[in-house]
């Protein structure tokens, strides 16, 4: 499914809009809508959408200021300009702002559908081996500080995929020869690492330990933590804390 937003300031076009590609597009979902540039601006920074129906025309930010500004932050996001305005100035301001596409209000359903169909055509290409337009470095800086803040939480290939607009087929390859292990590995080196500093500086007991850093089974855990370190974590702890102890 690719995330949608519709920024419009009028609530009849973008109910209208809505009507549409619920009707039409079964592999797309509205994760919202926006009154206005600023509204647009707050919930691509929550919902992250693939995809943005924005008004030229609105209150607050317009349409190309709400653009440049999300752009900046996820420059990935594919955003189709809506608007009454078919002049140059329009034109020469949203290509310099990367916007993928425009429709020409009032738009007729056809056309709706048919620049959305291309816009997630464009998307599909960008994910698989083609990348000549992604800023790698970017992409794989923005998953690894996604995995790093999200590690302990319940997180797998597709939800990071999903938060850099990357298929999990693709992101997959793509993970392993840049960090040169698998997404698993990277994120059981995390996990075992924070792991081993709980059962040393604390006495939070085997079970808290593996739900904080975001195993629900402790048993489970545990057989992890003893193929990676070679050693049980109750013994990892034991030993650990007699070689602080001598130290002293």
């Amino acid at each position: 499914m690719y995330k949608l937003l519709i920024a419009e300031d009028e609530s009849l076009e973008r109910r209208a809009v809505r009507i549409i590609i619920e009707k039409n597009l079964k592999n797309i979902e509205i994760v919202g809508e926006a009154k206005n540039g600023g509204e647009a601006v707050k919930i691509a920074k929550l919902s992250r959408p693939h995809i943005i129906l924005m008004d030229i025309k609105m209150p607050e930010l317009n349409g190309l200021e709400a653009s440049r500004e999300i752009k900046s932050l996820f420059p990935n996001t594919k955003i189709i300009i809506l608007t009454a305005y078919d002049d140059f100035k329009f034109a020469q301001a949203a290509i310099k702002l990367g916007i993928s596409d425009y429709i020409l209000k009032p738009a007729k359903p056809a056309e709706i559908v048919s620049v959305i169909s291309k816009t997630i055509s464009s998307i599909e290409a960008s994910s698989g081996d083609n990348t000549d337009n992604m800023d790698k470095n970017t992409l794989i800086s923005d998953a690894i500080d996604y995995i790093n803040r999200n590690f302990n939480r319940n997180i797998d290939l597709e939800s990071v995929s999903e938060y850099i607009h990357l298929n999990p087929q693709y992101f997959s390859r793509y993970f392993k020869s840049h960090i040169g292990m698998t997404f698993i590995d990277y994120i059981t080196k995390l996990r075992i690492k924070r792991a081993k500093e709980l059962l040393i500086k604390t006495d939070k007991s085997i079970k808290e330990i593996s739900l904080e850093i975001g195993y629900t089974d402790a048993a489970y855990f545990s057989k992890v933590f003893s193929k990676h370190e070679g050693i049980s974590p109750y013994k990892y702890r034991i030993d650990n804390k007699k070689t602080t102890i001598t130290r002293l």
